[in-house]
């Protein structure tokens, strides 16, 4: 649709054969070179967990992030809900992951290091990684943003987390999945070297940005218990099952290619670290491990091993 002030959505500088944009060369993964991880493993295992905080009054422009406060203001039991996971789920995922000598990666947004001090504690003591993921779930990025603002929430995420952690912030996770065609630029700006926004590939693979190189961490969504339990209603054995088959295909995929995979977990304190998931996160993990060739890692500790061995 076009007319007098509105643009013509055809006039565009990347429509073209191929491509639409310059952020990536297109790949496909059968043709890619095969990676080897660690110790030759088949699957690096990367566990990361939404350590999110979402306000009370969160707004409804431009979309309600997923797992978002849904009712009128104020919503007690929308907020309470969520607040159980920083309050007692993610202790019971640290144990969890402690007693199989797991590290996670946080994609942790900052108002959670300022409103939680206690809990950024407990997080810096068990040594997981720390990734950007915005200044809360209520301020997205998206196409809307003046740039000027947008980097502001990125400076602001990027900057209270450094304060926060001792530890190096390299990733970077858009609250929701959400980018403008701005962010990538502005996380390079902001020093940080890989982003897990994007979920069109099972393996890493490089990105343009402005100020220099990116690499795409792809965090499956179709695995994500907040897609699967929250969205989609499973039952928590039936979450399970999911993942299983997932691990057993790409276990498969990596002993006839060659070439390693990964099996991203990624887990929300409010819905899986309640009293009655508890155990089958734990058990499913326990299954997971007693594969020879699974290598556990971090978000971090995965892209220096691909662009080491891919």
């Amino acid at each position: 649709m076009s007319g007098p002030g509105i643009p013509n959505y055809l006039d565009y500088p990347w429509r073209r054969r191929g491509l639409d944009h310059d952020r990536f060369l297109h790949r496909n993964l059968p043709q890619a070179k095969p990676v080897v991880w660690p110790g030759k493993a088949r699957v690096a295992l990367w566990v990361a967990i939404h350590v999110a905080h979402f306000p009370m009054d969160m707004p409804r422009q431009p979309f309600v992030a997923p797992g978002g406060v849904d009712r009128p203001y104020p919503s007690y039991w929308d907020y309470t809900q969520r607040d159980y996971g920083s309050r007692i789920g993610i202790y019971r995922l640290m144990r969890a992951l402690d007693a199989r000598g797991l590290r996670a990666t946080a994609l942790l947004n900052a108002a959670v290091a300022t409103r939680y001090p206690a809990l950024a504690k407990e997080i810096a003591a068990s040594q997981w990684e720390i990734v950007a993921a915005g200044v809360d779930m209520g301020r997205l990025h998206h196409g809307g943003l003046a740039k000027t603002d947008e980097r502001a929430l990125v400076k602001e995420a990027v900057g209270a987390l450094r304060g926060a952690f001792k530890s190096k912030i390299r990733g970077w996770h858009s609250p929701a999945h959400s980018e403008s065609m701005r962010t990538l630029d502005l996380v390079a700006e902001a020093g940080l070297d890989y982003v897990t926004d994007w979920i069109n590939d099972d393996m890493p693979y490089p990105v343009n940005a402005e100020s220099g190189k990116l690499t795409a961490m792809p965090l499956a969504w179709d695995l994500s218990d907040l897609h699967l339990l929250f969205q989609q209603h499973m039952d928590t054995s039936e979450f399970v099952e999911q993942v299983l088959r997932a691990f057993k295909t790409l276990y498969a995929e990596a002993a006839q290619t060659g070439s390693g995979r990964i099996l991203t977990l990624t887990i929300t304190p409010w819905l899986m670290g309640q009293p009655h998931r508890i155990r089958a996160l734990g058990a499913m993990l326990d299954r997971i491990l007693e594969h020879v060739g699974v290598w556990p890692a971090t978000g971090a500790e995965i892209v220096d091993a691909w662009h080491a061995g891919g």
